[in-house]
């Protein structure tokens, strides 16, 4: 079944939700729909405002934007985004990746399956932000 972006948010925040409850994180949602983190959430102590992403992959990549240039918003950390939560669909898999790694960058491609070139230098590995 086709999903409109509307709904794939959703779906997305609602998986990744259920997935962090059951490791045992605290989740907080915003009351303002407009605000820029989609969950807040808590475990020992320390809180992460989460801006969640639906995403499929496409040649065994995500492609994880950390702005939203149509809307000329700007950076996700400039708005005080501190990770992006990212629900890979096709694989039914986890992401957390924290945005102070990657200051200034607009995204970054992660890969999910072994380059077929065979090119292990320069990759983002997506199994190191798996959560």
């Amino acid at each position: 079944m086709i999903h409109s972006t509307h709904v794939k948010g959703i779906i997305g925040e609602m998986e990744f939700t259920i997935h962090l409850l059951k490791k045992g994180y605290v989740i907080l949602r915003p009351i303002n729909p407009n605000s820029s983190y989609d969950l807040v959430i808590e475990k020992d102590g320390l809180y992460t405002r989460l801006q969640i992403k639906y995403l499929t992959p496409k040649n065994g990549r995500l492609r994880v934007e950390f702005d939203r240039p149509k809307r000329k918003i700007g950076l996700y950390q400039e708005r005080g985004v501190d990770a992006m939560g990212i629900y890979d669909s096709m694989n039914d898999t986890f992401y957390l990746i924290p945005l102070d790694k990657f200051k200034n960058k607009s995204g970054i491609w992660i890969r999910i399956s072994q380059a077929k070139n065979g090119q292990i230098r320069n990759i983002n590995s997506a199994i190191q932000y798996s959560i």
